[in-house]
């Protein structure tokens, strides 16, 4: 057992002998130079390790774009910043001079993404917002709006809630309209389509097919009153054979062909139809 004073010497002495060496290693390599051309118009400065840009430095290129930021064997990798000419800006990770991990980019007429970043496109979960102040919130695939995601109007209500494909509604989702209607179900390639259901403030609904937007197949509309027709629709309208159910719950057969009845109506008629669009 040695005095205090060796025991304190030797824990020291352990410790040096423990901490990793490579950081500080490569900190010692590094050369902090002045700014040089490295190709024609390309101009560099920061550290160097031996003959690469490596560690923090910043780069400029005879189109007016700069990056700064850190390298690693001569490529832009880790944290940096990019400005382009045409005023755009990335700020965010790097790997091998590519936008890689997580960043943000803003465009020159005020449009931001913040998010996933993979090998220089939106990849993963990110938001996009506009100068409106619209936003959308959810998952990108190659720079596109894919997977699950949320859109937001100006005024920051939520307007869809659900699937993405390729920047377009696709899948299953919830599209609240700025007249009050809500729509629940399929979507394809930004429209309406499959099975789905859209309610009206008034208290309609219709449940069923759509192809396109519009009513299409078999569904079933109940209006505000009570009244209901269950059976076949084309485009919109009613169109085959199908059921009316008057308020009363009586029900009768029915035909009809591009929206007119065939058959006897009887009890004033069915009420009008719900708007599909507008």
């Amino acid at each position: 057992m040695g005095s205090p004073i060796e025991e304190a010497l030797r824990t020291d002495e352990q410790i040096k002998l423990a901490t990793p060496r490579g950081a500080k290693q490569e900190e010692e390599q590094l050369e902090e130079r002045p700014e040089v051309e490295i190709e024609m118009g390309v101009k560099y400065r920061g550290q160097w390790k031996g003959a690469r840009c490596h560690g923090r430095g910043v780069l400029s290129r005879l189109d007016g774009s700069r990056y700064e930021g850190y390298f690693e064997g001569g490529r832009a990798h880790g944290q940096g910043k990019f400005f382009f000419v045409s005023g755009n800006v990335y700020e965010g990770q790097w790997e091998q001079d590519m936008a890689h991990g997580f960043g943000s980019y803003r465009f020159a007429d005020g449009s931001t993404y913040e998010g996933e970043w993979y090998h220089d496109q939106k990849s993963g979960k990110g938001i996009d917002r506009w100068p409106d102040g619209s936003r959308y919130d959810g998952q990108f695939f190659q720079n596109k709006k894919h997977g699950l995601g949320s859109y937001y109007s100006t005024s920051g209500v939520l307007i869809y809630n659900g699937e993405f494909q390729h920047d377009s509604m696709h899948g299953a989702g919830t599209y609240q309209f700025s007249n009050g209607r809500r729509y629940v179900g399929q979507w394809n390639q930004g429209r309406m389509d499959g099975e789905g259901s859209m309610e009206w403030p008034d208290g309609s609904k219709y449940s069923g097919s759509y192809k396109m937007h519009l009513r299409h197949g078999y569904g079933t509309l109940c209006w505000a009153d009570g009244r209901l027709y269950r059976g076949q629709w084309n485009m919109g309208k009613q169109d085959g054979e199908g059921v009316m159910v008057d308020k009363d719950g009586l029900e009768r057969p029915c035909k009809h062909k591009n929206g007119m009845e065939l058959t006897g109506g009887g009890g004033g008629g069915a009420p009008p139809i719900p708007e599909e669009q507008g």
